[in-house]
């Protein structure tokens, strides 16, 4: 069988040279750069997920800060910064100082989202190591629960426990940020933990991650992005769009990019790569210039706010 070429860019209306070639500053708000040594979780016998077969990231081994800034190579992409976001690292110290490292030589900032598990005994020691380190803004714990095994995460309905939800209201003491990555079926409770914690702001992860795909999938993830978008102590990153559309193109990532800007508004939206999971299904250029695309008719100010501003006040750059 013929291997398939997807013109992810298409679109009725032809694009400009000067569209084409317009400038792209760019803090990218969720990559994940893995010395994989960190990570034991990161081998052949992984299970299965949405993203499809990882087997191209583990050829490739080790994704680091130069890996991301060769992405832009060629292209008018100016990549300003970037927000690591834990990735399960065995020691979440360890994966810290990494980070930190690739920082200092990258010729860039990088912010640093940690890991850990907040429902864990001695959590508070953990959270305040982890906030005293220079570039650590936020911590995040993945919470996505769902019927379908390839979309299951976690075991434990951590917003349920209240050892857990006394870990997150601890964030607000160290001064970080919680990065919320969930399903449509999860938003009800997360209205009621955001509301919880007035003090600490939420960021949900890859527009809410709308995984189920039916009307009744599609009007929960809307609905319910309408409710956390009510929250002042939300924002959100569109992201993941391609781990969930694998063969996406710009005018299907359209109606998700509006449902979340509608829900949000412009000041509290950041766009991101989920890089180099979404290189499974696209390049660096693409995912950002579909993005660009997507609110090329906005003004300067609202498409600099989402594609830089807003990440420079959330994640304090």
């Amino acid at each position: 069988m013929s291997e398939i070429v997807i013109d992810r860019l298409a679109t009725i209306i032809p694009e400009t040279a000067e569209q084409a070639a317009a400038p792209r500053p760019f803090i990218d708000t969720h990559v994940h750069l893995m010395e994989v040594g960190l990570y034991s979780w990161f081998n052949r016998s992984k299970p299965p997920t949405f993203e499809g077969p990882w087997d191209p990231l583990f050829d490739a081994g080790d994704y680091v800060a130069a890996d991301l800034a060769a992405e832009t190579d060629g292209t008018p992409i100016e990549l300003l910064g970037a927000v690591h976001v834990q990735a399960n690292a065995d020691d979440p110290i360890a994966e810290i100082e990494a980070v930190q490292r690739m920082g200092e030589t990258s010729g860039w900032p990088i912010r640093i989202v940690a890991g850990g598990d907040l429902s864990a005994p001695d959590i508070e020691p953990l959270l305040e190591r982890e906030a005293s380190y220079r570039d650590v803004r936020g911590f995040r714990q993945n919470l996505n629960m769902h019927d379908h095994p390839l979309y299951h995460y976690v075991d434990k309905p951590y917003m349920d426990d209240p050892q857990w939800l006394a870990g997150l209201g601890l964030l607000g003491k160290y001064g970080l940020s919680f990065d919320m990555q969930l399903y449509p079926t999860q938003f009800g409770r997360a209205c009621e933990v955001i509301d919880a914690h007035p003090d600490t702001l939420f960021v949900i992860n890859h527009a809410g991650m709308w995984a189920d795909r039916d009307f009744a999938g599609w009007k929960l993830w809307h609905d319910g992005l309408r409710e956390l978008g009510r929250r002042d102590n939300c924002a959100i990153k569109i992201s993941g769009l391609a781990s969930m559309d694998h063969r996406w193109t710009l005018e299907s990532i359209k109606p998700a990019v509006y449902t979340v800007l509608d829900a949000f508004g412009t000041d509290r939206v950041m766009f991101a790569s989920n890089f180099p999971v979404d290189k499974l299904h696209g390049t660096y250029a693409d995912i950002v210039h579909g993005f660009a695309r997507c609110v090329e008719t906005m003004s300067s100010s609202e498409r600099d706010a989402m594609f830089v501003g807003n990440a420079r006040r959330f994640y304090r750059f």
